[in-house]
């Protein structure tokens, strides 16, 4: 009877070794790809909750008027105290990839009472799924759904 060539069968379980352990390897990493985009998502809708309240508060309390821009076009969304470029609140952040709005808007809050000018609904798509923030009329408070 003939003996096998042990060199060939070293050769191939050496490689089915490394091919169980790059699959393992790769198990964690696509899990943790995917908790990365939801926590980025998450941080980003609290983030953006916490300026809109903070830009609210600064136009009921200062008496001047504030206003957000949203823009689809640069994923931004810009927060301005109008009338004092060198305020602390005007900042700029920034859209996650998967996180994506329609179309441009600007929203106006009134002096000495945080209403919005107008009645408006920002619409954001995260993963592809839809995501409002209403405000409510005369309150300027808003629901995020």
């Amino acid at each position: 009877m003939k003996s096998l060539n042990e060199n060939g069968l070293l050769l191939f379980e050496l490689l089915l070794v490394l091919l169980i352990a790059v699959g393992l390897l790769l198990i964690p990493t696509i899990y943790t790809k995917q908790t990365k985009i939801t926590l980025e998502n998450q941080l980003f809708t609290e983030d953006l909750q916490s300026h809109v309240t903070t830009i609210q508060n600064y136009a009921i309390l200062s008496g001047n008027a504030t206003r957000m821009i949203v823009s689809s076009e640069y994923k931004t969304i810009q927060f301005q105290v109008i009338g004092d470029e060198s305020n602390e609140l005007n900042q700029l952040i920034h859209l996650p990839e998967t996180i994506t709005t329609p179309e441009r808007k600007m929203y106006y809050f009134n002096g000495y009472s945080g209403n919005l000018r107008e009645f408006n609904t920002l619409v954001f798509f995260i993963n592809k799924e839809r995501h409002t923030m209403a405000f409510q009329l005369g309150s300027g408070r808003y629901n995020w759904q």
